[in-house]
């Protein structure tokens, strides 16, 4: 039977991919789990186990990213592929077309299109869609990714900003407070020459807002991880706080 399953995979694997992009879907990434197997020496199974209420059909078209870890380059597009066999919550994906150089691994964020939901996709539905979890100073999560895909708000979107800014402030002052060593000099961007640590303190929702419009248009180094919102914001501010730039 698992020979049969294979071939199948096998033969699937060499069709075509081309999937125009459906307005009414949303691209969202979810995790694959450390079932990886070799169906050749150019094509993998990886495997979804998503929640019941998830449904994806066959033929579903999947693209397969690194996830960071140490550096930028574990980020890479790792192939693609269609769902090819449904037990389940279980969805098995034939992965190919890996010219990354790099393996496969459990955690890689597998993209595929799914059907909109009734929310307000503001901006804490864009990151939970590229599976970003962010968490306050002490790791306590703010939202889960999923489940923002039911219920979700235009006030509780701004709701989360407000809290999210207000632990980025606390942060600051603290650090200010208690470990001033800590502070580093913006060396560029609109920022330059300011502190990281007072521009914390005085974080104004824009700052927010812009760091945001760039994690979701620069969402590689930030993709399928849980993130202190301090930290990350910091790491951006100190480094020029570079934005989208829009017509």
């Amino acid at each position: 039977m698992r020979f049969i399953i294979l071939l199948l995979f096998c033969f699937n694997s060499q069709a075509n991919i081309a999937q125009p992009i459906d307005t009414s879907k949303w691209l969202r990434a979810f995790p694959i789990t450390d079932y990886i197997v070799d169906v050749n020496d150019s094509v993998k199974v990886v495997q979804l186990q998503m929640p019941e209420d998830i449904l994806i059909k066959e033929k579903t078209l999947g693209l397969l990213y690194g996830v960071y870890h140490n550096t930028k380059e574990e980020t890479v597009e790792k192939g693609y592929g269609r769902c090819q066999l449904i037990k389940s919550n279980f969805y098995y994906f034939s992965i190919g077309q890996n010219k990354s150089g790099l393996a496969i691994k459990s955690g890689d964020l597998l993209y595929i299109q799914l059907p909109k939901t009734k929310i307000y996709y503001g901006y804490i539905p864009k990151l939970a869609s590229h599976y970003i979890e962010l968490t306050d100073v002490y790791d306590s999560s703010y939202y889960t990714p999923n489940h923002i895909f039911y219920s979700w708000s235009e006030k509780r979107d701004t709701e989360l900003i407000n809290a999210m800014l207000q632990d980025i402030q606390f942060t600051g002052n603290y650090f200010k407070q208690n470990n001033p060593a800590m502070d580093v000099e913006v060396k560029s961007g609109n920022y330059k020459e300011k502190s990281t640590l007072s521009l914390m303190i005085n974080c104004t929702q824009k700052i927010l807002r812009d760091f945001f419009d760039y994690v979701n248009a620069r969402p590689r180094n930030y993709a399928g991880r849980k993130w202190k919102i301090s930290e990350i914001f910091a790491t951006w501010v100190s480094e020029g706080a570079p934005t989208v730039v829009t017509k």
